[in-house]
């Protein structure tokens, strides 16, 4: 079973991650481990509800310090954060992969700083709040078929899902069917009707 548009997004859907503070990321020590806590989506929809950005992006990518993921997937949401929640509404957007929470932190400050020499809204906090969250296992891509195993161990698919956070209802849904970037980057999100 694979998510569509118009599905009713589940509940009780959580995520293992740690909290990066986008405003103080160029202070942030990328090896400075901390204890990750559970990222517990329905809390980010009820938070969401009631504002002018209810929606939620979620985009899942193979896997952190990958070169697609890294260069071509995640760096224009990052730098495009403004647009996200000034065209589409979004007031968070969750970065998942397999990876643990730890690397995931340290990707996601890494990847956080590198936009912030690009895009000073990123540190005034004027785009929506951004997570980078491990699907433990791939348990959540698992049960749409959106992961595989392919001889590196389980890695989700290539996706993307804009969430409304006023009804869970899914308003988006792309996922990749070859290399590349196509339905779950920037531009198909932007480019969505939601």
């Amino acid at each position: 079973m694979s998510l569509q548009v118009g599905d009713k997004f589940p509940s009780n859907i959580e995520f293992q991650h740690i909290p990066i503070n986008v405003s103080e990321v160029e202070n942030n020590n990328v090896l400075k481990c901390e204890i990750p806590t559970l990222l517990k989506l329905d809390k980010v929809f009820e938070k969401l509800a009631d504002t002018e950005t209810p929606n939620v992006l979620i985009v899942a990518v193979p896997g952190a310090f990958t070169p697609t993921c890294t260069e071509n997937h995640i760096p224009p949401y990052l730098e495009h954060l403004s647009d996200l929640k000034a065209e589409k509404h979004i007031g968070a957007v969750i970065i998942i992969a397999t990876n643990d929470a730890f690397v995931l932190n340290a990707w996601g400050k890494l990847l956080i700083k590198d936009a912030i020499k690009n895009v000073a809204s990123i540190k005034e906090a004027n785009g929506p709040s951004v997570y980078f969250a491990s699907d433990v296992n791939g348990s959540f891509s698992k049960s749409f078929d959106l992961a595989s195993d392919k001889g590196t161990g389980i890695r989700t698919s290539r996706y993307a899902t804009v969430i409304d956070s006023k009804d869970k209802t899914v308003k988006y849904f792309g996922v990749e069917v070859e290399r590349g970037v196509k339905f779950s980057g920037l531009d198909a999100v932007l480019g969505a009707k939601l």
